[in-house]
């Protein structure tokens, strides 16, 4: 007798089929059950079960199409709140990941994804600390096709790093930045904040290595900022232990601005850095707290302090807006975690770059569908 759990199953695969695709599937079962006609009783199962399987499969579409509605329904401020980005951002993405090629336009006969549900199972990924669980279990598809979505959502957004996250060019632009800082803190030629952020973890195979100097375990995003909040360099995926002077002599940065300083900072401008940070050329800490400062001296201090809030600023955004940022739970495959990351910060430039502000504080505790 037909196992109907399998043919449930079944039914399920091809959830998202149109009507006439599942009418396909439906013939090539009652070819099979004509064929048996020494079995009298499993063809009448099969009778019963296709219309089940059809109803199956305008039901999990209904649901979906129904939650894409509400989604759709929110305001610009719900929908923030609940998936991190405004509309207008959203769906400007969405347009540009259509056009990517790399959500496919076939699936050997069903209906594929569309480009706006994959990008909001992404966006309910990467703004929550949800288990894929409940994210699968909202849009209706299976763990391991979420998992799918994700991952290449996330290798999309991997190909505009060079695109959105890339340091001045020239020396107008480097201007332009300059200037802004010195309106915002009263520092001539600064050209960024460069600073590092742990990324919590789930404890790793190589424990040790990955713990920090806080207790927990994690992987370093290092990230230079510009008086605007953009991200205009970043390495990440170095283990929790490393500390900021070693996460830069490890990164690309540092290599090439021991290679050609002038390249990177001419006309004598520089990024600021904590007191953790080597005294460079091109990295310019605070004066060592000591009895003997200058007036002068502390009055550097002071405004150093206040550039540096610049990279709270900046950090804080990008966890509240993507709140995955915060604490990868259950995941411990760390480029996985890395690529996300790295996403997260393109997509943190985009958002600055459309003018795309985080919501207020008390904005954060609205709930979610």
């Amino acid at each position: 007798m037909t196992d109907h759990k399998v043919l449930i199953g079944l039914a399920e695969t091809v959830a998202l089929s149109s009507d006439d695709e599942s009418s396909g599937w439906s013939d090539v079962f009652k070819s099979d059950a004509d064929t048996s006609e020494n079995d009298s009783e499993e063809y009448d199962d099969d009778k019963l079960f296709f219309p089940l399987m059809q109803y199956l499969i305008r039901l999990r579409k209904k649901r979906v199409d129904d939650y894409l509605h509400i989604v759709d329904s929110w305001t610009d401020l719900e929908f923030k709140n609940r998936l991190g980005l405004s509309k207008n951002t959203s769906y400007q993405l969405i347009d540009e990941l259509q056009s990517s090629g790399f959500i496919a336009s076939h699936k050997f006969g069903l209906k594929p994804l569309e480009p706006k549900l994959c990008f909001y199972i992404f966006l309910s990924f990467i703004s929550s600390t949800e288990t894929l669980i409940p994210i699968a279990t909202r849009f209706d598809i299976s763990i391991s096709s979420t998992f799918r979505v994700i991952r290449r959502v996330v290798a999309w957004l991997l190909t505009k790093l060079n695109d959105v996250i890339k340091w001045p060019k020239d020396l107008n632009e480097m201007k332009s930045i300059c200037d802004a800082f010195e309106t915002k803190t009263r520092i001539s030629n600064m050209l960024g904040v460069i600073d590092c952020m742990h990324v919590k973890i789930e404890k790793p195979k190589n424990a040790t290595e990955y713990c920090n100097s806080k207790g927990y375990y994690s992987i370093i995003l290092q990230a230079t900022i510009d008086a605007n909040l953009k991200f205009t360099n970043i390495y990440c995926g170095e283990p929790g232990s490393m500390n900021c002077a070693r996460v830069l002599k490890k990164s690309p940065l540092y290599n090439t601005a021991c290679q050609n300083a002038s390249a990177l900072f001419p006309q004598n401008t520089f990024l600021i850095g904590h007191s953790g940070y080597p005294l460079l050329t091109w990295i310019i800490p605070p004066f060592r707290e000591n009895k003997r400062l200058t007036s002068s001296q502390k009055e550097f201090n002071a405004m150093h302090s206040n550039a540096r809030k610049l990279r709270d600023k900046a950090f804080n955004a990008l966890r509240v807006r993507f709140k995955r940022i915060k604490y990868f739970s259950v995941y411990r495959n760390i480029a996985f975690i890395t690529d996300t990351i790295v996403a997260a910060c393109i997509l943190h430039n985009y958002c600055v770059n459309e003018n795309d502000q985080v919501p207020d504080n008390e904005q954060q505790n609205i709930g979610r569908l």
